[in-house]
């Protein structure tokens, strides 16, 4: 009788050992498996903010970034404003 609740305990204790093992393996995989899924949101949420920001800031700073470089165009042009009237005009003056 003795060896057999002897028996039994220390089939008990190896698989509180074996059950404690599969826990700890699944809390790591599920904790890689969290960290991953939270990353890619993060990532996604974060790209949605900066299109957001990027789009809001571009229709606020776009217009004048353009209407500069079209004015520096409109300043660099030669003569009459045709550039290739104005290049003709320079190749008969040399």
């Amino acid at each position: 009788m003795a060896a057999s609740l002897a028996s039994q305990a220390n089939a008990i204790a190896w698989g509180s050992l074996v059950l404690a093992v599969i826990v700890i393996i699944a809390g790591i995989a599920w904790g890689k498996i969290i960290t991953a899924n939270a990353e890619h949101e993060a990532r996604a949420m974060a790209k949605a903010c900066a299109d957001e920001y990027i789009k809001e800031w571009l229709s606020k700073e776009a217009p004048g970034i353009i209407r500069e470089r079209v004015d520096l165009i409109a300043d660099a042009t030669l003569g009459s404003g045709n550039d290739a009237d104005a290049a003709d005009e320079i190749g008969r003056e040399a």
